[in-house]
């Protein structure tokens, strides 16, 4: 014996249909939220992406067009730039070999300066831009008079630094030399 059994579909618009449309609305409500909640996200992960981006920019650009660089085999020293030769040569020939690059023999203005360069030059002696004139005035090549901040050793026409400060020596004498220039 079989029985059937008859199942009654739902009447449409009956109340499971209700419950089944409730459902899928809310699924879809749901989804458009899900929806906006991603758009947004990735709207604000392009704006935080594009700031980045723009300050990484202008910091580095900022960085390049501050910093000032000495040429390759020159040490920079606060806002100059220094070349301790390895040849040697007199104290014009010296200073014609500092001309050659667009610069002349160092002064030395401070005493850091000159702690600085009795630093580098090692244990060789090196001309400086510092001359006896004919009036037995001490001057600097840039034709200022030297103001006797330090001592100087010796009479005679040109200058050198030496361990123990500067001193002087007839200028056919065979010694390094120091350019200095300003950064650029």
């Amino acid at each position: 014996m079989t029985q059937s059994r008859q199942v009654a579909a739902p009447a449409q618009g009956g109340p499971e249909n209700d419950n089944s449309n409730q459902g899928k609305e809310t699924q879809k409500k749901q989804g458009i939220k899900n929806m906006k909640d991603k758009c947004i996200l990735i709207f604000i992960g392009l704006v935080l992406g594009i700031v980045l981006t723009i300050l990484y920019f202008s910091i580095c650009l900022k960085g390049t067009e501050t910093q000032h660089f000495c040429p390759h085999d020159w040490i920079g020293f606060q806002d100059k730039c220094y070349y301790f030769s390895k040849e040697e040569g007199d104290w014009n020939s010296s200073r014609y070999n500092c001309s050659t690059q667009h610069t002349d023999l160092t002064m030395i203005d401070t005493v850091e300066e000159m702690h600085f360069l009795r630093r580098h030059k090692c244990t060789s002696d090196h001309w400086i831009g510092l001359e006896m004139t004919e009036n037995q005035i001490r001057k600097w090549v840039n034709g200022t008079v030297f103001n006797k901040w330090f001592t100087v050793r010796g009479n005679e026409k040109c200058a050198y630094l030496n361990d123990d400060g500067v001193a002087t020596a007839r200028c056919y004498t065979e010694r390094k030399w120091i350019c200095r220039k300003k950064v650029h």
